[in-house]
């Protein structure tokens, strides 16, 4: 009798911790451990599963790391096995599989949650998620719309922002972003929650090229959420574009040491191009197909990214084709068919290339560099006009969208210029 007390004074203590550490939203470690030890004190308790789940969940948004991911996708199957009408673990569940790009298995899950709470606004916002990547903006409007409709909050503004970012809606997207960072800090959401949707606004100014802006909420976010690594890599982008490469070099080093993301190696590998470091260069491009290729997960989640470097690099170019295809038949998105465009053209398939293009410019979304691949596909054509048009718009967005490829795109224009025809 006197061990049961003990053990379920124990677990009422470790309750109270967890619930005042949630509220302030700090030490995911601390809330990690505590959910760990109430599972092994009471193996029987769903709830307990669900919550470790959500905490695997924050834990690995925090840092990058997508073992969290499989680590919640664990303890969330845990907590469905003892409670199969858990309907918010369902909801969870979706989320990992949407991070981890199963896709139907995130909507096929979310919709398990609605069963349960037709009400529940972020099962919708997991559905819209899903439909954005797989290329259903009207079935992610929707879903969003729905969400709003339940709550309107950060997670349901900042959702809807991105369609609207895609469909080329760039007030309607931003004023989304300010009203889902209004909304985080005044209902104290998760620092990490609010400072992705800063970043996010970050991203969405430097797309249009204000460079200034973009490096505000990149700096606001960082003060949030000190050290994130979303937010340094945006910082590196903006100082890369405003010509301070060995600021731009710091930042991404930074990041890369939180979380080795290929992206990020490959960024900074082509400032310090730039820069004139070719042994550096080449040691971040070796970095970027060992994270690629380090687990199965990485070669999932990486396609997208690896295709784009070796296209962007002319590097393994049967191998981009692949991997832009493997991409292409799961994520069918406008970024999916310009990462295959891409890889087509610099294959020499500009005729398919082309076919791609189209489709990644479904929604004329103001995105410098889909413009750059569409008039260099178009050049390759002997669509010289068409070509012109497009890189004017590439550069008119953001004259400096990406080392490299946009004194790539500014020789063309001018050669074009020169050319008169």
């Amino acid at each position: 009798m006197r061990l049961y007390s003990s053990i379920a004074a124990a677990v009422v203590m470790l309750c109270c911790a967890a619930a005042a550490l949630a509220a302030d939203g700090a030490a995911v470690d601390r809330m990690i451990d505590i959910y760990q030890r109430l599972a092994a004190a009471r193996p029987g308790d769903a709830e307990v599963y669900y919550k470790l789940g959500d905490a695997y969940i924050q834990k690995g948004r925090e840092t990058g790391d997508i073992s969290y991911f499989e680590l919640a996708s664990q303890s969330l199957g845990r907590s469905l096995q003892i409670d199969p009408s858990l309907g918010p673990a369902y909801r969870h569940l979706a989320l990992v599989g949407y991070t981890l790009h199963d896709f139907a298995g995130a909507i096929r899950n979310a919709q398990a949650a609605l069963r349960f709470d037709p009400r529940d606004a972020y099962a919708y916002g997991v559905i819209g998620d899903a439909e954005l990547e797989t290329g259903d903006y009207d079935g992610a409007a929707r879903a969003y719309g729905t969400m709003v409709s339940l709550r309107g909050d950060l997670y349901s503004f900042a959702r809807r922002s991105a369609l609207e970012s895609l469909r080329g809606r760039i007030e309607a997207c931003t004023a989304d972003l300010k009203r889902a960072i209004a909304d985080g800090i005044a209902t104290a959401k998760p620092a990490e929650s609010v400072a992705w949707v800063q970043w996010q606004l970050g991203n969405e100014y430097f797309r249009i090229g204000k460079l200034n802006a973009a490096l505000n909420q990149y700096e606001a976010a960082l003060k949030t959420y000190p050290r994130y690594h979303r937010a340094l890599a945006g910082a590196a982008q903006v100082r890369a574009a405003q010509g301070d490469l060995a600021a731009s070099a710091d930042f991404y080093r930074q990041a890369i040491a939180i979380i080795p993301m290929p992206e990020y190696a490959a960024a900074l590998a082509d400032v310090y191009t730039v820069m004139g470091r070719a042994a550096d260069a080449a040691g971040q491009r070796a970095l970027v197909e060992f994270i690629g290729r380090l687990s199965k997960l990485n070669q999932i989640i990486y396609n997208r990214s690896l295709a784009y470097f070796y296209a962007d690099h002319d590097l393994e170019l049967a191998q981009a084709l692949e991997l832009a295809g493997t991409e292409l038949r799961v994520r069918r998105d406008i970024y999916g068919h310009d990462a295959m465009a891409w890889a087509l053209y610099k294959s020499g398939q500009a005729q398919a290339a082309q076919a791609q293009m189209r489709a990644a410019m479904m929604l004329e979304t103001p995105d410098p560099r889909l413009y750059y691949h569409a008039g260099m596909i178009e050049l390759k054509l002997g669509r010289k006009q068409a070509a012109r048009r497009d890189l004017r718009r590439a550069l008119a967005l953001n004259p400096h969208f990406q080392p490299i490829q946009d004194a790539v795109a500014a020789r063309t224009l001018a050669a074009l210029a020169g050319d008169g025809k």
